[in-house]
């Protein structure tokens, strides 16, 4: 009797330990994130560091937040978004056809490698640099310039131009921003000032190159009516098309 009884408690221990790791399993697969993906502006970076401060994209695309070769690190260069507050950090960057090799910073002190991208290679350092590889038709416009690529290292060419933003007709409005692909499309990402000449304006230093926007009326999205140069937005409506000569 006593031997049957160990045996169903030992079975029952087994049972639980089984839920538990297939719980955890299911956990570990529901919190990762996928892979950079293309987007229809560009490449989709996603990191999760719910307790992070700050987290920046970084790999031979930017110099390595411009620390390759003993440079200082920027900690402006790339930061990424978490408009929302999940946790779940975002940037989108246009990126040419090319094999780029990348981690995410958190805080400015702790360099990640991507969990959700299982290719990675050596990063010299006893770690690992996750490894992406944009297509020759990655599906987004880009700029070949926007990248200074040669021997395995890379640096942004970072050529801006401040840009004024104007909106006419909109007088009655209680609160405009302009955004975009060069903000990640969030809708706040930069609020407007009413003048006394009843136009809504905001100057925004914008990198060399193509750039869609619009602008967000009162919670309305809306292409800029002062700007014929326009393309469709996927979705019914157009984008308005900015650019900014190098």
């Amino acid at each position: 009797m006593n031997c049957r009884r160990g045996i169903i408690h030992t079975a029952i221990a087994i049972v639980l330990l089984t839920m538990l790791a297939g719980c955890s399993l299911l956990s570990f697969v529901e919190d990762r994130l996928p892979p950079p993906a293309p987007s229809d502006t560009g490449i989709l970076f996603k990191y999760k560091a719910p307790a992070a401060r700050q987290v920046n994209l970084a790999g031979e695309f930017n110099n390595w937040l411009g620390t390759a070769n003993g440079g200082r690190l920027d900690p402006n260069l790339d930061a990424m978004r978490d408009p929302d507050g999940d946790g779940i950090w975002e940037i989108t960057l246009p990126l040419p056809p090319g094999r780029y090799q990348y981690k995410y910073l958190i805080d400015q002190v702790d360099w990640q490698e991507d969990p959700g991208n299982p290719e990675t290679t050596d990063d010299g350092f006893g770690g690992k640099n996750s490894i992406l590889v944009v297509t020759t038709n990655p599906g987004y416009p880009y700029d070949e310039n926007y990248i200074s690529y040669s021997l395995g290292t890379g640096s942004r060419i970072k050529v801006e131009r401040e840009h004024d933003f104007f909106l006419e007709g909109f007088a009655d409005a209680e609160q405009v921003f302009v955004t975009g692909s060069f903000s990640d499309w969030d809708p706040k990402a930069y609020l407007m000032g009413l003048g006394d000449d009843g136009r809504w304006h905001v100057r925004v230093k914008l990198p060399a190159g193509k750039h869609l926007y619009k602008f967000v009326v009162d919670g309305t999205w809306m292409p800029d009516p002062g700007n014929d140069s326009a393309e469709d937005d996927g979705y019914g409506s157009k984008n308005s098309v900015l650019q900014i000569e190098g």
